[in-house]
């Protein structure tokens, strides 16, 4: 299996999260001190207050910003290294795209296309249909600011597959070819409770067995995947 990424786009997202963490900070802090020095005896306390708001609204959307970008390009192992080693073992006809397309992680072989919706999430995460649902928790609360929201996984792996197939069928009509989304959860502390999800939801101790099971259902020609090579690797960055 080959795995190929975008290193200038990660490397930016990777300065862009220290800037936006390091500086949300910083303005958290002005926005705290502010409120600590303002007088209500003072002519413009009003004003200071605002300000004081103000800085740590924009601190909270930095911080957010840099959070996001942190988890995803700033720290090693970062997710699409990690499907990378998940996916080891494929032969060389098999190619794992990582921020080169227009959805994130989009795998390629014989057995199809396939877009990946990750998640990172642990603990207990419900699904009906294509609804979800994490409850409460105290770790949750804990770790509200270094982790995001679940979402709506099954949202976001229809859109990634729909980018990718409107990509696909402008740039090679004629291969008629489908894209497959994947929810795909790498934590392996993640409790999953499944109830007829909407979309394909597994692990990352089940992805290789989904993959091959799907190779005995649907085949891509080698002609094919040189076409889409060619293609995938020409994609302006």
């Amino acid at each position: 299996m080959r795995a190929f990424h975008d290193e200038k786009l990660i490397q930016r997202r990777a300065r862009i999260a220290q800037f936006a963490s390091w500086g949300g900070l910083g303005v958290l802090a002005i926005g705290m001190v502010i409120s600590f020095r303002a007088n209500p005896s003072e002519p413009n306390y009003q004003l200071w207050i605002l300000g004081s708001f103000g800085c740590l609204i924009l601190g909270f959307i930095a911080a957010q910003v840099g959070g996001y970008n942190m988890r995803r390009f700033g720290r090693s192992p970062r997710p699409d290294e990690r499907l990378a080693k998940e996916l080891k073992g494929f032969d060389d006809r098999y190619t794992l795209y990582s921020w080169m397309l227009p959805a994130p992680y989009v795998f390629a072989g014989p057995s199809g296309i396939y877009t990946f919706a990750v998640r990172e999430q642990g603990g207990k995460v419900s699904n009906v249909g294509d609804r979800w649902k994490q409850p409460f928790s105290i770790g949750r609360f804990l770790t509200a600011f270094g982790q995001e929201g679940l979402g709506n996984p099954t949202v976001d792996a229809a859109g990634d597959a729909k980018k990718m197939q409107a990509y696909l069928d402008k740039h090679l009509p004629g291969e008629h070819l489908e894209v497959q989304p994947i929810i795909l959860f790498l934590n392996p502390g993640v409790d999953l409770d499944l109830n007829n999800p909407a979309v394909p939801v597994v692990m990352t101790k089940s992805l290789k067995g989904l993959l091959r099971q799907r190779s005995k259902e649907k085949r891509v020609s080698n002609d094919t995947l040189q076409a889409l090579e060619q293609l995938f690797q020409s994609t302006p960055k």
